[in-house]
């Protein structure tokens, strides 16, 4: 499937100046955030993405950085002294990035609720700027195996950082041996728990081979969410993926 789809899938909203994307350690919001900037890019946006990852510097941006790079994406790393280490320092630049009127921010926040604690120094300008602080939920992983779990997560998350959970994504996998009938499972799970918050469901995310059968099973269910094809750009270094640099 073709990733054209996700530039019609990110038109279907108007998306703020700062796009915050978190979730729990495994839930795949870095694959979200990079499927969700090629959507934007798609659509003809100009899009910085920003390293905020306190928690696991050893799988995400900054890993691919000269890639996204040479596909005309701004990225903000941690400072290159600090860039794999442990320390919670990020890039000070994403301050007067959420300041730059001719593209959109997105940032990847580390997983588990202590990582948002990254936004809490920019928090007045990211307000200021206009924000979605998504929350990307894997229902097969221990923390957010249920609505209950998943509405501690996002309250305990925003305690910590002061911003407002705005949408839920449902990205519920096993990896490969994901089916249908799983994704749509977890789902389930997720809008329940949007429901307890009052929060809306974005997208549900699947395989792209397991896009047809999914959306079948959704129609009998009438889950009336847009559902995402979510291509793989991070791969394990096993996989020997160009992207890793």
């Amino acid at each position: 499937m073709e990733d054209g789809i996700l530039g019609d899938l990110v038109h279907c909203y108007e998306w703020p100046k700062a796009i915050a994307v978190t979730g729990a350690l495994g839930s795949g919001k870095t694959e979200f955030v990079l499927n969700l900037a090629r959507g934007l890019k798609k659509n003809g946006k100009r899009v910085t993405i920003a390293d905020a990852d306190i928690i696991n510097p050893y799988f995400c941006i900054r890993q691919i950085t000269e890639t996204l790079e040479q596909e005309g994406f701004s990225i903000l790393n941690p400072p290159d002294a600090a860039k794999w280490s442990d320390m919670s320092i990020i890039n000070p630049r994403i301050g007067s990035a959420l300041f730059d009127a001719s593209n959109h921010l997105i940032l990847d926040v580390g997983g588990d609720a202590g990582g948002v604690m990254a936004l809490k120094q920019f928090e007045p300008d990211i307000r200021t700027a206009g924000y979605r602080l998504l929350l990307i939920v894997n229902a097969y992983r221990p923390k957010t195996a249920t609505p209950e779990g998943i509405v501690r997560m996002a309250t305990r998350m925003e305690a910590l950082c002061g911003l407002k959970t705005g949408s839920l994504v449902s990205n519920a996998h096993l990896m490969e041996s994901t089916t249908p009938e799983e994704v749509v499972e977890g789902l389930s799970v997720v809008l329940e728990a949007g429901r307890r918050m009052g929060l809306p469901v974005l997208y549900a995310t699947v395989l792209p081979e397991l896009y047809e059968e999914t959306e079948k099973l959704m129609k009998e269910r009438e889950y009336a969410v847009p559902l995402w094809p979510m291509l793989r750009f991070m791969k394990r270094p096993w996989e020997g993926s160009e992207m890793w640099s």
